[in-house]
């Protein structure tokens, strides 16, 4: 319950405890901030869609390998893993959809230009002043045309997991 009432804070609510912790780690302008999250779970929802699909998977399953003398390590590995790839699967997705649109924490942890990930940096683009009035809308679609190709190529590729995973999870798209 706790897990899951983590899920109904905002995270601005966090945001500024969260800026002077990596502030005083000394990780403003790193690349940390924003994927330390991702690292330790991936969030309360990730957390409880792995849960709830490790408990649609059978427990003889893990009662069978440890009569065959499999390790707790041994059934992770050779039984439970293979099972979980469509899950596994929907979350790296999710996650990578997540990280790959993020814009307000980029935008707050991260000061050089050289930095910004493609979110912020084509509203970087979109402010910055030119010295001629031609228009660049163009190049703002073009942009983000471009930003799209590495979640259509993932999403294509892992199609199958993708759908997979939801369907065995419950989860609802």
């Amino acid at each position: 319950m706790l897990m899951l009432g983590t899920m109904m804070i905002p995270s601005q609510v966090t945001l500024i405890p969260q800026y002077v912790l990596f502030f005083n780690l000394k990780l403003i302008n790193t690349y940390v901030p924003l994927t330390i999250g991702s690292w330790l779970g991936g969030g309360a929802f990730m957390i409880f869609l792995l849960r709830q699909f490790i408990m649609s998977i059978p427990r003889d399953l893990d009662e069978a390998a440890l009569m065959d003398g499999a390790s707790p390590i041994r059934i992770l590995w050779g039984v439970l893993l293979p099972l979980m790839k469509p899950a596994l699967t929907t979350v790296a997705i999710l996650q990578f959809l997540g990280d790959w649109n993020e814009f307000f924490g980029p935008f707050i942890y991260l000061n050089k230009v050289d930095l910004f990930t493609a979110a912020v940096g084509l509203r970087f683009f979109q402010n910055i002043p030119l010295e001629s009035r031609d228009p660049r809308d163009h190049l703002l679609m073009a942009a983000a045309a471009i930003m799209t190709v590495p979640v259509i190529t993932l999403f294509a590729g892992a199609q199958r997991y993708f759908i997979q995973g939801v369907v065995l999870s419950g989860l609802k798209i």
